[in-house]
């Protein structure tokens, strides 16, 4: 399968003309070239064109020179469309691109063909000679593509997962101890005064609760610590969220 890469136009041009070269001349041989990657004069009369979708993004420019399209058409040009005339050249090259889609083709000005294909970044010309001159002509020209950045491995931290956490050891952090909880009416707030109690939802002797970044961790009974409160942690609660 081809996708697209840099340069990705040299080898779809080389592939696109070994596959058109024997539907363009049945019955004698026509040489494939190798590809250029720069604009070169053609001076090949008639081309169609097509849009290339799929896996890349860009044209596909058909070119032959005026004698080729007679015997092609088997009559004047103009008498009969260049791109009927080229449809079992189109329809190797779309079997030999696989998942490239090959859109339908048009009849266009070779040198309007030429100047689009030339104006792409990556663009690619392949010549199809019968050993005296080119009798057309392959070009393929891409969008740019530019090459993703190699993802780089992930190092594994020295020591393992204790060390990882002995990194947040001195990390400080929020600790809350709730005695107990209750609802109250704004006429209630705004009747406060000093010397007002607040009845909680736990009874005496109930455990508080103790919360580390809004999640209940422990439980346990308020104690005395000279001139402060504390906490003595009767229960340490693992998986139970924060109320």
């Amino acid at each position: 399968m081809i996708t697209q890469t840099a340069n990705a136009a040299a080898q779809i041009a080389t592939d696109v003309a070994a596959a058109a070269a024997p539907a363009l001349a049945p019955g004698s041989a026509l040489n494939v070239g190798e590809a250029q990657t720069v604009p070169v004069e053609l001076n090949l009369e008639y081309a169609v064109l097509c849009e290339l979708g799929g896996n890349v993004a860009g044209e596909l420019a058909l070119f032959v020179e005026d004698s080729f399209a007679r015997a092609l058409t088997q009559a004047e040009v103009g008498e009969l469309d260049l791109a009927d005339a080229l449809a079992p050249a189109l329809s190797s090259i779309a079997a030999a691109l696989g998942s490239i889609i090959v859109g339908e083709p048009t009849s266009v000005d070779a040198r309007l063909a030429q100047s689009r294909i030339d104006a792409r970044e990556d663009m690619a010309v392949v010549g199809l000679d019968d050993g005296s001159a080119i009798r057309a002509a392959v070009a393929v020209g891409l969008e740019s593509v530019t090459a993703a950045p190699a993802p780089q491995p992930v190092r594994a931290a020295a020591g393992g997962q204790s060390e990882r956490l002995d990194l947040l050891r001195n990390v400080e952090m929020a600790a809350t101890v709730e005695l107990g909880r209750t609802r109250m009416t704004i006429n209630d707030l705004l009747s406060l005064r000093d010397g007002a109690v607040i009845e909680l939802d736990r009874a005496a002797g109930d455990a508080a609760d103790l919360f580390v970044n809004g999640r209940l961790i422990a439980r346990g009974e308020i104690v005395v610590i000279g001139e402060n409160y504390g906490l003595r942690v009767t229960q340490i609660v693992t998986d139970e969220p924060g109320r």
